[in-house]
């Protein structure tokens, strides 16, 4: 296990550069079908993407039981340089963004052989560098995608001039989205629900969360977190504004 982690730890540095490229990201991400499928081309309907678990799924999904299949969503590439694009292309792009400390928390749960410095330091490059454009797309607070996910797609058709349907969180379009949410896990975990994966609440994920949150009192981290609270700051201030302008 230690020889994987390190491993692990050593491709996810070598990567960050990567990840703060615009263009060769691109290039890197048209290279698998995997990643060209969700990839921002010039007739997708609209850019949903953030830091990895950020409501990524769940907004998709929301979106999809509004608006339909048809519409192409660039989703799920999880890279600062996917939201430069979608700003290149002009097209409408939501920025997803968690308070740092539950987003590290829950990504860490997720890939256990990375460190809180290591997700944290991710948070900062991907956040840092989408806020070169920041001008050019609407952040979804993550509470806002899980409370009122029809009111950042309002603020989208506002900035946008787009017309797409919110989503209205009825009893049958929450059963819905989270069967979705749950069919979508299961296509990138070969067929499986993964508890650790899942864009759904989890009870298995909340211990874990708080045992790692225990590990960010170091003084390093505790200070790469503040950096970190910081910029979130900047982001929950644009989508205040915004909300309350549409």
């Amino acid at each position: 296990m230690g020889w994987r982690r390190g491993a692990d730890r050593v491709r996810h540095h070598v990567r960050r550069p990567l990840a703060r490229t615009p263009y060769l990201w691109d290039a890197a991400m048209y290279a698998r079908p995997g990643k060209r499928a969700t990839l921002a081309r010039a007739d997708s309907g609209i850019v949903i993407d953030g830091f990895l678990r950020s409501g990524n799924t769940f907004s998709v999904a929301a979106f999809a039981i509004s608006n339909g299949p048809d519409i192409h969503v660039g989703r799920h590439l999880h890279g600062a340089p996917h939201i430069l694009r979608a700003v290149r292309l002009r097209l409408p792009t939501v920025v997803l963004i968690r308070r740092p400390g539950d987003a590290a928390s829950s990504y860490l749960v997720r890939r256990p052989t990375l460190t809180p410095d290591d997700a944290l330091l991710e948070y900062l490059d991907f956040y840092r560098t989408a806020w070169r454009v920041r001008d050019g797309f609407v952040v979804g607070l993550f509470e806002d995608v899980v409370t009122n996910f029809g009111g950042v797609i309002e603020t989208v058709n506002e900035r946008f001039g787009t017309s797409f349907a919110p989503y209205r969180p009825t009893q049958e379009n929450e059963a819905a989205a989270f069967e979705l949410v749950e069919e979508m896990n299961r296509l990138e975990c070969r067929g499986e629900v993964i508890e650790t994966h899942v864009g759904r609440p989890s009870a298995h994920r909340e211990q874990r969360k708080a045992e790692i949150r225990k590990l960010m009192q170091r003084p390093r981290t505790l200070q790469r977190l503040q950096q970190a609270d910081d910029l979130f700051a900047q982001y929950a201030d644009r989508a205040t504004t915004s909300m309350s302008q549409s």
